[in-house]
């Protein structure tokens, strides 16, 4: 194991790998506790949740620009890494993990979230992963490299590339195999980046970071928090949680802005991390459509950056099929007598690695 002022081009593209892979495995979490929310209630709660959504789809094509212009060749269908949840990701003290899973949205849900999204030490206990939990490749590296949480990963990263750049030209990847803005724009916040060179993709990586986690450190002298209204995802996933609104000059720590009205009853009770095989009949066949249509857009994204950007917008058509057989399924009980609902299972069909 090397330092990152050490890396191997290896060991860079190993690491931007799973960047893409952390990128897509919180998409299926956030966008069912998202589905799992009752039309016409919980406004706000829906608004953030999407906006959070949005922008990992922005964070996977960034991470994917970056890896394309150091020379390597992104992989998710093809024996890559697809997310199967429950899954477990690093937290903050040493050989603890969180256990990352599809739920309806619920306090606990939140506290998940946060500690995905917070670099330093999460002020929630949200459960820890199981024997059974699925162990990313992100994982594999924060036991070996010591990486606490997702933060740390990425900050090793940004040096990794600066030392690799200054030994020489690292951005030899093919111009063509990028994602442009063009497929962004109007879908959230941030911005879509071409990586040609160091700062480009340093601007990149930031975004990514300061979108997730934010400044977590107290505003310094003449300084207020969240002074430009864009609030990082671990603060947005905080209001919910505390139930207030941050405003311009509060401390990190707590919002003291208007309160946000948060109604757990308003959320259908879907059974958390449900697979197809555990249904029958018209339900299972429901279930099984919502895979194939999943399987259908990890098929697209690899499309897209594998050198053809277009099939990106291919694949946003298939996120809102995706968001209607969810929006269905999650109003069906389920016939066990749990008085749970279906919910998507979020399970790719492809090829895994061994």
């Amino acid at each position: 194991m090397n330092e990152p002022s050490e890396w191997t081009l290896e060991e860079l593209h190993l690491h931007l790998q799973a960047a893409i892979e952390v990128e897509l495995m919180t998409l299926p979490p956030y966008l069912t506790a998202l589905f799992s929310l009752v039309p016409g209630k919980n406004a706000k709660a829906a608004e953030l949740v999407h906006s959070v959504a949005m922008e990992e789809m922005l964070h996977f094509a960034l991470a994917a620009n970056v890896f394309n212009a150091v020379g390597g060749e992104p992989n998710l269908a093809g024996g890559g890494y697809v997310p199967r949840y429950p899954l477990a990701l690093p937290f903050k003290r040493p050989g603890e993990t969180v256990e990352v899973g599809l739920q309806p949205f619920s306090t606990q849900a939140l506290e998940v979230f946060m500690a995905i999204e917070k670099p330093n030490h999460p002020d929630v206990q949200p459960p820890a992963a199981g024997p059974d939990a699925a162990r990313p490749r992100v994982l594999e590296l924060a036991e070996e490299y010591g990486y606490e949480t997702i933060g740390a990963f990425y900050k090793a990263i940004e040096e990794g590339l600066t030392s690799l750049d200054a030994r020489g030209n690292i951005f030899t990847g093919e111009p063509s195999r990028q994602i442009g803005p063009e497929f962004y724009e109007g879908a959230g916040g941030g911005h879509l980046l071409v990586i040609s060179d160091l700062a480009t993709a340093l601007e990149a990586l930031e975004e990514i970071v300061e979108q997730g986690e934010g400044d977590v450190d107290k505003p310094g002298p003449g300084e207020e928090f969240d002074s430009e209204g864009e609030l990082a995802h671990y603060y947005r996933f905080k209001e919910l949680y505390v139930g207030r609104e941050y405003k311009p000059g509060d401390s990190p720590l707590e919002p003291t802005g208007p309160p946000i009205a948060v109604d757990y009853t308003g959320v259908f009770p879907i059974k958390p991390n449900l697979r197809a095989e555990e249904l029958s009949g018209a339900l299972q066949k429901a279930a099984e459509a919502f895979n194939g249509n999943y399987t259908k857009l990890i098929d697209q994204l690899q499309e897209g950056i594998d050198g053809n950007p277009e099939r990106v917008g291919a694949a946003i058509e298939t996120m809102i099929q995706l968001g209607r057989e969810a929006g269905a399924l999650v109003k069906k009980p389920l016939e066990d007598g749990s008085g749970l609902n279906a919910g998507p299972p979020w399970q790719f069909l492809g090829a895994q690695p061994a």
